[in-house]
């Protein structure tokens, strides 16, 4: 046990009430450190379980919003010659979608307020992406609560540091490093075998109607962002998802490497 450890419990017997002595503070004593242990675990274990799924809700939700992203995926599949707009045009529109997702405005009128044309997408087009935005606030809605989790993981840690809240902190970043990499593993295995089906059965889930089901003839939401464009999408969710995982591994493995390294 650390030197702090033994000033923390002296202040806690300190403040025990008074009446029984020896025995019975021990009992008191031994239950609150049940109790915090308990508290530990069930802490831990939900900062496990929320990593996968925060790091994965946040990197998706900044693509939503990377107006870098979009471009550099139209230009690789060459909407322009599908959609019949200049990359200006598009990149206009990209905006106004952009500024759509963030917004309470309808996206005709978040194309207007982009410099883009107000009628580039019919009124299909313009059902779904309302499911989309739903979508986005979603993914928006799971990043807060999985941080405020974290955060709620490192907070019990920082109190508790020297009564099991460094091991907890390492075991979490630890077992929830390798989940998150498994999920990827996953995912990326689900991408290259079988993208097609996973995209189909996610919108027929995702989406409780048909105006995803658009026409790559004559809509232009599905001709800007055709299907290979979201088959690089899942691949850079996938990578990104994986270096933050990773990179929370390593720090947890360096910080067990330290901690076994103390005198």
């Amino acid at each position: 046990m650390y030197a702090g450890s033994g000033a923390s419990i002296a202040l806690y017997l300190h403040f025990l009430p008074l009446g029984r002595v020896g025995d019975g503070r021990g009992i008191v004593l031994k239950d609150h450190l049940n109790l915090v242990r308990a508290i530990l675990i069930v802490v831990s274990w939900a900062g496990v379980i929320a990593m996968p799924v925060t790091i994965a809700c946040a990197v998706i939700w900044n693509l939503f919003f990377d107006a870098g992203f979009y471009h550099a995926g139209e230009a690789r599949y060459q909407v322009d010659l599908t959609t019949g707009m200049s990359f200006a045009e598009i990149d206009r529109v990209n905006a106004g979608i952009i500024r759509f997702f963030s917004s309470d405005e309808s996206l005709p009128q978040a194309l207007q307020a982009s410099g883009a044309s107000p009628d580039v997408f019919k009124q299909k087009e313009i059902l779904h992406m309302n499911d989309v935005r739903g979508l986005v606030r979603g993914v928006e809605g799971l990043t807060i609560i999985g941080l405020v989790i974290e955060a709620i993981v490192l907070g019990a840690s920082l109190a508790t540091w020297r009564d099991g809240g460094r091991a907890m902190l390492m075991r979490v970043l630890g077992i929830g490093s390798a989940l998150t990499i498994a999920i990827v593993i996953l995912a990326a295995l689900i991408t290259f075998l079988g993208f097609d089906s996973f995209f189909l059965t996610f919108h027929e889930i995702a989406f409780q109607n048909t105006y995803w089901q658009l026409d790559p003839r004559t809509d232009h939401l599905i001709q800007m962002f055709p299907f290979g464009f979201w088959f690089d999408a899942m691949l850079t969710i996938a990578f990104r998802v994986f270096i933050i995982g990773a990179v929370c591994g390593i720090i947890a493995t360096l910080a067990w490497m330290m901690e076994r390294a103390r005198p």
